[in-house]
C-alpha cells in the first residue's frame, strides 16, 4: 500500500495522519491529548536541521520511521497541513502508506533531492515537534491562530 496516491475523500482515502517530525505531538502529555498513537512506516528519514525528510516510502528494504498517528479528515488535510508542508510548491507529498500496525494513513514525503548535508538515515527525529498543538487536531500552526474544532 505504501506510495499510494488515493483521493482525499470516499471509502478508500485514508482517515489518519502519521507524524514524524514537527506535525507529531511535543510530549506524551501532548500525544494524549491530541489523540496520537505511537506507530511506524517504512522509509528513510534525514535530518535537514529544521525539519525531517522522509523518502523511500514504498521501498520494502527499507526500515521503520518512528512516528505517532491521529484521525484526520479532508478539510484539515486540503486547508492546513498540505500548505503548512509545502505541497503546493512541491516540498513535500502527500501519499497514503500503511503502518506497522496495519493502518492505513496520510504522510507527507519529502518531494526533492536530499540537501547534501542531510543527516542519517534515522529511525527517529529528535527536532522541534508539537506544531499542530497539544488540543484538537485543528489547534494551532506556527502563526498563532486558533482554527477548526478548537474554534468552534
Amino acid at each position: 500500500m505504501d506510495g499510494l496516491q488515493p483521493r482525499t475523500t470516499g471509502p478508500d482515502a485514508p482517515r489518519l495522519l502519521f507524524a514524524y517530525g514537527t506535525l507529531a505531538p511535543g510530549g506524551p502529555d501532548a500525544a494524549d491529548l491530541g489523540g496520537w498513537t505511537a506507530d511506524a512506516v517504512r522509509g528513510r528519514m534525514f535530518d535537514l536541521g529544521p525539519y525531517p525528510a522522509l523518502v523511500d516510502p514504498s521501498e520494502p528494504s527499507a526500515g521503520w520511521v518512528e512516528g505517532f498517528v491521529r484521525p484526520v479528515d479532508a478539510r484539515e488535510l486540503l486547508e492546513r497541513l498540505d500548505p503548512y508542508e509545502g505541497v503546493g510548491e512541491g516540498l513535500y507529498r502527500r501519499v497514503a502508506s500503511e503502518t506497522r500496525a496495519g493502518r492505513l494513513a496520510w504522510v507527507y514525503v519529502y518531494a526533492r533531492a536530499l540537501p547534501r548535508g542531510a543527516r542519517g538515515p534515522l529511525t527517529r527525529w529528535c527536532g522541534p515537534r508539537g506544531a499542530l498543538g497539544p488540543g484538537s487536531a485543528w489547534e494551532t500552526l506556527d502563526d498563532g491562530q486558533i482554527d477548526g474544532d478548537a474554534a468552534r
